[in-house]
């Protein structure tokens, strides 16, 4: 294990770089090389580090540290592989300086040290190395990436999870062909939840009691059809609402911005999908990075302004513990955006659907949900019965032709004698076949 980790704590080759940002990858990776023919690249586990060996001394060499199902996009995020901040120096500014005072900060905040840092000769980038993480947990993730920032006074932009950055072992053009080189501090990779919690100033436990707390108060004005029923289901319906969202603005403007007719409403309803899920803190932050996606020719204060009163109503909600966000029904939502969603697109929507479709799943959820209660208790379904059935029926005939008597048939299957009598009454299938063709 001690060798294992100095090879790993080398980092001076591109593969060293993958060995340590993604060394259990499954999905892909995607790298930007601007000075070569081909720019963007797709890396899946099996080319991956391979393909980084090959750039070793190459210029302008970049990479996802984190996973997407075949391109960077936050909709198509896979996994998450480590928390990160890229800190610029510009106009002479002492790249060391500034990392000792991040680091400084990081202390002073009771954060743990980054694992790693990586130098780019126009900055540095500080790596939090972290276990495997699945994409659903990307808001919390990106609230640790905000927060990090802040206190490092690093880039904002760098709180986006497809970033790609520089590759260790490779050549910075932009800086006299500075040859990127990192400065290992540990290896030992994080938990994802331990580390959020160290980072942000509310731990997971914190915010659920809050949430709580919140939901108690509640309960004073709700009424009695709504009490009763788990708090936190609201929260998954309104992640699928924002899933759907997304697969309408891929299915529609697939790789391009959404249309100006339809922005405010898109954007809009993406907002108060957020709002649901997303700390009132962070809401707005979070509203600006979905503009920059799917309508960048938005600033970030007409992103503001298209979704004020959803931010508003998230804050008054915090502020308050009474509920003020805006509680949309299925139906409505699919009234506003039915004409941006084709009948070819409603299988893969879970949320935004027609009243038929909706009643259609209610049924199979009924259908499935009774099968698996029958299938819990133990109770047969009718062809597993009657095959059961044909099975004993055929068991006893073949132990009376041996000679055995009907209670011996009895002991030896472990059924009543009844039982018995009953499946030697009547013929085997061979039997009723063989009838039927006149051979008995």
């Amino acid at each position: 294990m001690h060798e294992m980790q100095q090879l790993r704590l080398a980092l001076r080759l591109p593969a060293d770089h993958y060995d340590l940002v993604a060394p259990h990858q499954e999905r892909e990776l995607i790298a930007y090389t601007p000075n070569q023919a081909k720019n963007w690249h797709v890396l899946n586990r099996e080319v991956a580090r391979d393909t980084l060996s090959r750039w070793v001394d190459q210029p302008d060499v970049y990479v996802t540290p984190n996973e997407f199902y075949n391109w960077r996009l936050i909709k198509n995020a896979a996994a998450l592989n480590a928390l990160y901040v890229d800190i610029d120096a510009h106009d002479g500014e002492d790249v060391m300086y500034q990392v000792e005072r991040a680091l400084s900060a990081l202390e002073h905040a009771r954060i743990p040290e980054p694992n790693c840092i990586v130098y780019t000769g126009r900055g540095a980038h500080l790596y939090w190395l972290i276990e495997r993480t699945d994409a659903r947990a990307l808001p919390r993730w990106q609230a640790c990436q905000r927060h990090l920032v802040k206190i490092c006074q690093g880039d904002r932009m760098s709180a986006d999870a497809t970033r790609v950055l520089r590759v260790v072992g490779t050549v910075n053009s932009k800086a006299d062909g500075f040859r990127v080189r990192a400065e290992p501090i540990h290896v030992m990779r994080h938990d994802f939840d331990w580390l959020a919690d160290q980072i942000l100033p509310h731990t997971r436990a914190e915010i659920r009691d809050l949430r709580a707390t919140r939901a108690a108060r509640q309960l004073d004005y709700l009424s009695p059809k709504t009490q009763g029923k788990p708090y936190g289901s609201i929260y998954e319906r309104w992640a699928l609402v924002y899933r759907d969202l997304h697969a309408i603005v891929a299915h529609n403007w697939p790789g391009t911005p959404v249309e100006a007719g339809q922005r405010d409403t898109v954007l809009f309803h993406m907002a108060n999908a957020l709002s649901w899920f997303t700390l009132s803190e962070a809401l707005e932050a979070e509203v600006e990075s979905v503009a920059r996606q799917i309508t960048p020719s938005l600033d970030a204060e007409q992103a503001r302004s298209y979704c004020s009163s959803v931010v508003r109503r998230a804050r008054e909600t915090a502020d308050s513990g009474r509920e003020q966000r805006y509680r949309y029904k299925r139906e409505t939502l699919y009234e506003q955006l039915a004409p941006l969603i084709p009948d070819d697109l409603l299988p893969n929507l879970r949320a935004i659907i027609p009243d038929d479709l909706a009643a259609d799943r209610k049924r199979e959820r009924n259908r499935d949900s009774k099968r698996r209660t029958r299938a819990a208790a133990g109770v047969q379904s009718r062809d597993d019965y009657l095959a059961q059935g044909t099975q004993k029926c055929n068991q006893a005939h073949v132990l009376r032709r041996q000679g055995l008597s009907v209670r011996a048939i009895a002991q030896a299957m472990e059924i009543s004698v009844g039982a018995v009598s009953g499946y030697l009454k009547n013929p085997t299938k061979d039997e009723q076949c063989s009838k039927s063709v006149g051979l008995v």
